[in-house]
């Protein structure tokens, strides 16, 4: 099942607002095509969720405590 476009945008969006960089967009839409085509493992989708938390840009950089 193809994803909604829609929903690509709005996904788009929420990063852009987020202050993320485009690739944590395009990342979460690729794990989401994955899911909907069948197409995904459990070992994929680890590999998916890696990729998206290494594309995520965190302010501050060391941690805030």
């Amino acid at each position: 099942m193809a994803l909604d476009p829609a929903l690509e945008e709005a996904l788009f969006k929420a990063t852009l607002d987020a202050g993320q960089p485009r690739p944590v967009a395009q990342r979460l839409v690729a794990w989401l095509k994955a899911l909907s085509n069948g197409e995904s493992s459990e070992e994929q989708d680890l590999s998916f969720y890696e990729n998206v938390m290494g594309a995520i840009s965190v302010a501050g950089g060391k941690d805030a405590d």
